[in-house]
């Protein structure tokens, strides 16, 4: 097969909801296309929104499943190969699975190890690991099969032709580290693209003397809301500060009506959820916006470090190294960014601190049956805390709280906070950013590296399938260094 060759591209996930990956299949089937490629997308569920450029199939047997067995795997396995059938007229030459390994469908791994056996060509595409503080996914998981042997055996399969795909360079070196041969190794950074939009700050309806802060996302824990409530208790007499989107999963709705009470209680510029129920459109918020805001503890790629400078807005708050080192490599200035919050670790009982952390850390190691280290409670204090002071986004709803009631009821402490400086970039300075970030992380640039990696996939021939050690995969992240109690 050459460069020039049209390829029959099988592109799979549990849903298209409105998020992340869908937005990344999206934005792949695109490129294919524009490539002159086939793709089929097959879906446990119909897209949530519009716009997908090509055929979409729906089985919904790969929407998310906590059980099944052996023998649903198969008939799924079946399902999936008519359904590429029917669409190409043949078997297709790639497929691809979007975080196949994250216990969304527990038959996932199964249907993969049949397909890989069969020599199938595949690309499995991680964007997120159960392995990183997901320890109730990576259980179920591993309950999926009779014998600690078959879940070993099928989590993550090798052989010549399964290769595999991460979003950023670090979790690229952890599959590397766990044993995937480089030659079956590739990062994928997202495509990144322009918000539409044709409002302007002066053109909003409310903050019409103050500066308006949009944090894009959905309130879920991991996003760091409280965060955002301290920033708003620092800089609430200047900037109103916003996020789009409550959760869906009814999980995460006890810690956002926390911080929706709390956002009454201390009186803060904050509105939660501001274009949910069809209150304001999110393009027109985007728009409105003065500047972007960002406070979420964890990312896969990374989307809100680079699409707001795309569409001509500055972006500040937390910087996640592990994610935007990609970034800065090729030369995308994120100067702006802050690492820690830092405040006095004695604003708290130490000891009840120290408990939480340590009670953290026994279930989290428990959950994925691994002993605990001795000195584990050691080295998360010590990642934690400095010279006195800890991170105020390390803390979780409990603790976060009792910082910000406390600089409520008193101002003057605000002295003893290392806060970040809120000066956006404009101009010249945001448009140096688009430039690099329009150049590197085009639609088309995406395109170019998908194809090449699915040539790559399609070189020689078929090998027989082994295995990688999960054990492997989860020591990479397990490191009782990057606990964060809102992962937990």
């Amino acid at each position: 097969m050459t460069d020039k060759t049209k390829m029959k591209v099988v592109i799979v996930h549990y849903h298209l909801r409105r998020g992340g990956v869908s937005r990344v299949i999206d934005a792949a089937q695109r490129a294919l296309i524009d490539r002159g490629h086939d793709v089929l997308v097959i879906s446990g569920e119909a897209p949530t929104f519009d716009g997908m450029s090509g055929e979409v199939r729906v089985l919904d047997a790969l929407d998310y499943r906590n059980t099944g067995s052996s023998v649903i795997a198969d008939s799924l396995t079946e399902a999936l190969k008519a359904e590429a059938r029917a669409y190409f007229g043949g078997e297709p030459d790639v497929w691809h699975f979007h975080n196949p390994t994250l216990a969304k469908n527990v038959m996932f791994p199964t249907v993969i190890r049949i397909l890989a056996e069969e020599g199938a060509r595949i690309v499995l595409q991680l964007h997120d690991f159960s392995e990183d503080g997901r320890p109730g996914n990576y259980s179920k998981q591993r309950s999926f099969f009779d014998s600690e042997s078959g879940f070993e055996g099928t989590l993550y399969p090798t052989a010549k032709q399964i290769h595999y795909a991460t979003i950023n360079h670090r979790d690229f070196e952890f599959l590397r580290a766990a044993g995937v041969s480089k030659q079956n190794l590739h990062v994928l950074p997202n495509a990144i693209t322009e918000f539409p939009y044709s409002t302007t700050p002066a053109d909003r309806p409310f903050s019409k003397d103050r500066l308006f802060a949009l944090y894009p996302t959905r309130g879920i824990r991991r996003k760091n809301i409280g965060e955002l409530l301290l920033l708003a208790l620092i800089y609430g007499d200047k900037v109103d500060f916003a996020t789009t989107l409550n959760p869906e999963n009814p999980e995460w709705m006890p810690a956002h009506e926390h911080w929706s009470a709390l956002i009454e209680e201390l009186e803060l510029p904050v509105d939660l959820g501001i274009s949910e129920n069809n209150r304001h459109d999110f393009l027109d918020l985007v728009g409105w916006a003065d500047f972007f805001v960002t406070t979420s503890v964890a990312e896969g790629f990374g989307l809100a470090f680079l699409e707001p400078w795309v569409s001509g807005k500055a972006v500040i708050g937390r910087d996640l190294p592990g994610i935007t080192k990609d970034f800065e490599k090729e030369g995308v200035d994120l100067g702006n960014l802050y690492e820690r919050i830092d405040i006095p670790v004695d604003w708290f009982d130490v000891a009840a601190l120290k408990a939480e952390i340590e009670s953290v850390l026994r279930r989290t190691y428990l959950a994925y049956d691994v002993k605990m280290p001795k000195s584990a409670l050691k080295q998360t204090w010590k990642a934690w805390v400095r010279k006195g002071k800890i991170d105020f986004g390390v803390l979780n709803e409990t603790f976060q709280t009792i910082a910000l009631r406390k600089l409520k009821e008193n101002p003057d402490l605000l002295k003893e906070v290392g806060f970040p400086a809120l000066e956006p970039d404009s101009g010249a300075a945001i448009e140096s950013r688009a430039r690099i970030i329009r150049e590197v992380y085009s639609p088309s640039q995406y395109g170019e590296r998908l194809e090449k990696t699915y040539l790559k996939t399609l070189t020689g021939h078929a090998g027989k399938v082994s295995n990688l050690s999960p054990k492997r995969v989860l020591d990479q992240f397990l490191d009782p260094a990057r606990l964060n109690l809102l992962r937990h």
